[in-house]
């Protein structure tokens, strides 16, 4: 299901993915195809380079289906928490459970160490829902952003870990 990602061959894929995920959003804008793909190629290298600061030591895999490419996930392990940076999925993978089965991987991780797992979500996100049945808790927000936090010692009975 994870592929350890090899930096220059996947590119091409990791930014088509991109901009699957951002391409709802920014054709609402009304701009011509030469400027979304100016913008969206902007948008994810300054992502990318924002990743590579912030999270130097995490790792990136590409999430695989049926011998597809999925998605990708970028996790960041420190030895107070194990940080999901960033997960996507390819519209045709959405709402197939691919989400669900990723997560509790690395819940299970986060279970066996006895550590925190962490992401952020839009709190417009349509993954909000799924982290909140999964018993991730509100754990800080902004203007954007929730930070939610799964931890097996205080989720609730009932959570779908």
């Amino acid at each position: 299901m994870l592929k350890k990602m090899s930096e220059p061959e996947d590119q091409p894929f990791l930014f088509e993915l991109y901009c699957s995920s951002r391409m709802a959003e920014v054709q609402a804008w009304g701009w011509d195809e030469a400027t979304l793909r100016s913008f969206l190629d902007m948008q994810y290298s300054a992502q990318s380079g924002s990743y590579r600061q912030q999270y130097p030591e995490a790792e990136s895999y590409i999430v695989c289906q049926d011998g597809q490419r999925a998605g990708r996930i970028l996790i960041h392990r420190t030895p107070h928490c194990i940080r999901i940076v960033d997960i996507t999925l390819l519209p045709q993978f959405h709402n197939q459970g691919l989400g669900t089965k990723l997560l509790q991987t690395f819940m299970q991780e986060a279970r066996e160490q006895n550590l925190p797992l962490r992401l952020s979500v839009l709190r417009t996100g349509r993954a909000l829902a799924l982290y909140e049945r999964l018993g991730f808790h509100n754990a800080g927000e902004n203007d954007m952003y929730l930070a939610m936090e799964w931890n097996h010692e205080t989720c609730k009975e009932g959570d779908s870990s």
